[in-house]
């Protein structure tokens, strides 16, 4: 019932055959997962907003953090220019003070 030795032994070039095509398709998987990794990072970095911001190098979640800091910060400068252009008009003087100077 058991086969003889011989008999399983396989032929070292047959073997080697199977080892090369193996080592192949081995290899042409590790191409294709490099090159995906690569293209899928080279993506990624095009959609990079490298202004400055503290985002992470991908924008998802964070945008409506950073439209809401965007807005404060235009705000906060509008409210900056306001006092500015208040602190270099010149005081409107009251009535009273103008009508006595005229007489």
């Amino acid at each position: 019932m058991t086969e003889p030795t011989e008999a399983r032994e396989i032929d070292p070039a047959m073997r080697l055959q199977a080892q090369k095509r193996r080592n192949m398709w081995l290899a042409l998987a590790l191409i294709a997962f490099v090159v995906t990794v690569g293209v899928s990072t080279a993506v990624r970095i095009q959609e990079t907003d490298f202004s400055g911001t503290d985002r992470l190098y991908f924008s998802g979640y964070l945008d409506e953090a950073a439209t809401e800091k965007a807005n404060r910060e235009a705000q906060e400068r509008a409210e900056a220019r306001k006092a500015e252009i208040m602190a270099t008009e010149p005081q409107a003087q009251p009535a009273e003070a103008t009508e006595a100077s005229d007489e």
